[in-house]
Order: structure tokens, then sequence, then C-alpha cells
């Protein structure tokens, strides 16, 4: 298969959190008097995260207020919570919250090099454009496509039919790299695109029937043939 564009996850496939979700929380709330210990503070994430329901395309803040509202009112309710979510919020603004994968840099100047297209497609709000402002990768992509935009989250097939429009190659051309087996692999399958997981820690090994990859390295050699 020969390609014209690569098509990439964001969080957790380009960039990750600068430390766990757990310890940038609670770094912020020690700022206003909490004392609870970063992995309880994960653990309580994790769990009114993946309860939380699909991400509002209405008010996106509002819907992680709401997340980080019963995180605290699990762990231990902080004083002015209004203003610790301002401050948690516009952490994940830029580097202050994310930080790039080692080889993201590398493979995407290579890809560059290639002249393929490349686009980013992201259940994200419009913070996106900020945080790769400041990781330095923002004017690597020719697109972006955005649930808070586009008004779909993945998997639904319409962001993905909204990705390749803004890309302008057929979908049967455009290789998408994400970290969710569904949401990502799967549904950019169903949507006519290839497809592959990035998988650093081996987690999806046992999902045989998925194509995976465990650096953005290896992008390149997908490219090629290998």
């Amino acid at each position: 298969m020969e390609f014209s564009a690569v098509l990439f996850d964001a969080a957790e496939t380009l960039f990750t959190t600068r430390g766990s979700v757990g310890e940038i929380y609670g770094g912020v709330a020690r700022r206003y008097g909490s004392q609870v210990e970063p992995e309880v503070i994960q653990a309580a994430f994790l769990r009114n995260f993946r309860g939380a329901g699909p991400l509002s395309l209405q008010d996106q803040k509002r819907w992680w207020k709401d997340v980080v509202y019963r995180v605290f009112n699990e762990v231990g309710m902080i004083s002015n919570f209004d203003r610790f979510f301002d401050d948690v919020y516009e952490r994940f603004r830029d580097s202050q919250g994310w930080i790039l994968f080692p080889e993201t840099l590398d493979a995407l100047n290579e890809l560059k090099r290639r002249g393929l297209k490349l686009g980013v497609i992201s259940n994200f709000d419009d913070r996106i454009y900020s945080v790769l402002d400041s990781l330095g990768i923002r004017q690597f992509f020719d697109a972006v496509t955005l649930s808070s935009e586009s008004g779909y989250c993945k998997p639904d097939p319409e962001i993905f039919e909204a990705a390749v429009r803004s890309l302008g190659v057929p979908a049967s051309r455009i290789l998408l790299v994400g970290d969710n087996p569904r949401d990502d692999v799967e549904a950019g399958l169903r949507a006519g695109l290839s497809a592959v997981l990035i998988d650093r820690s081996g987690r999806y090994a046992s999902q045989s029937h998925l194509q995976r990859i465990s650096s953005l390295n290896e992008v390149t050699g997908m490219l090629d043939g290998d």
C-alpha cells in the first residue's frame, strides 16, 4: 500500500502527560491545602474518568470540571474548588502538563522529509493548538480535526470523514496511528483507512488481529513495506 498521508491521534500517541494525572492534580491541589497522595488521586481519576460517559461536545470544560469535582469529592474536597479547577485546566494547555514521546520529533521530521501530508484527529478541545505550539510540533500538521470542532467524537465515522476531507487525500491512502484499539484503530479501519496501534508497553499484545508498533519510528518502516 502506498500512502500519501499519516493521521495521528494526539494524547498518548504524540505526547503524554508530564507525570501521572494524579501527580499533576496533586501538585496543584497542595497549593490549596490538600494532603492527598498522588496515587490516591490517580486511582480516583481513573475510576471517574472511565465512568464519565462521552466527552461533551457543547462544553468540554464543564465535562472536565465534573470529572475533577467527582475525583476530589471522593478523595477529599479542597477549598476554592472553582479556582483550583481553573488552575488545573490551564496546566494542560501547554508543556506544563504535556511532554513529547522521545521519538516523536524525529518521526515527524522524517515523514515530512518524505513529502507526506500529516494530520491530527483527536477527541480534544481547542487547547490542543496551544499544546502543539508549546511542544514545537504544530508546524508539521497540514490539518487538525477535533471532536470539539467537527461535532463528532471518535469512534463516530463522521469525525474520520472530516479528517479525510481536511487532508484532501483518499481514505485508502491514509495511515492512521493511535493508541486506542476501539476508538482509533478499529474505527479507522471501518472508515476505510489503514490503521496501526501504537502500543509502547505491550498492553495489547493479546489483540493479534490489530497491527501494532511500539514506537513512532516504526511508521516509516510501514511506509517502506517492511
